[in-house]
């Protein structure tokens, strides 16, 4: 456990290092970064338990050409979710908790079947933190990932350019 210091330091400094982290524009948004973000049912999340909106991690999958919407799939602990579906078992890709220190706290799922849109505007407005991105070899393993799943509609692929070089 920290102590912190009469003057506040400590403070101070994690408060500098959210600011550095800090989503200033759709520019500090790219492909494979990792972003921690308040969402809620208007970016397509299905809340229960009364929730209005869920802090929630996500990775950037894709990027439309003006450089202001992604496409993002959710990062979710629940490893098990979908074990009773196979044809969405295969679009579950484990991120390794020991690859993502200060990110995630255990092994958890990227869910590559669904996508969802997002204006870069709305991560500046809510003051989205990037936390991190993927390793390279979890990238080049979940964008063709992303960019083979039946579930995601073709239109939003282009869109987003996701498998396009």
């Amino acid at each position: 456990m920290l102590i912190d210091d009469v003057k506040g330091a400590l403070a101070a400094l994690k408060t500098e290092m959210q600011e550095d982290r800090r989503i200033k524009s759709g520019a500090d948004l790219n492909v494979g970064d990792i972003v921690y973000q308040n969402m809620d049912r208007s970016d397509g999340l299905v809340l229960n338990k009364g929730y209005d909106d869920r802090l929630k991690y996500f990775v950037i999958v894709g990027k439309n050409s003006k450089g202001d919407a992604i496409g993002l799939c959710l990062i979710n602990s629940d490893l098990d979710f979908y074990r009773n579906v196979p044809a969405m078992q295969r679009f579950q890709y484990i991120l390794k908790a020991e690859d993502y220190k200060g990110v995630l706290t255990k092994d958890s799922r990227l869910d590559c079947a669904q996508l969802f849109p997002m204006k870069a505007k709305k991560s500046v407005a809510v003051r989205a933190e990037r936390v991190g991105h993927l390793t390279a070899e979890d990238e080049a393993k979940v964008l063709p990932l992303v960019a083979s799943c039946g579930f995601i509609d073709a239109h939003m692929r282009k869109v987003y350019r996701i498998g396009q070089k």
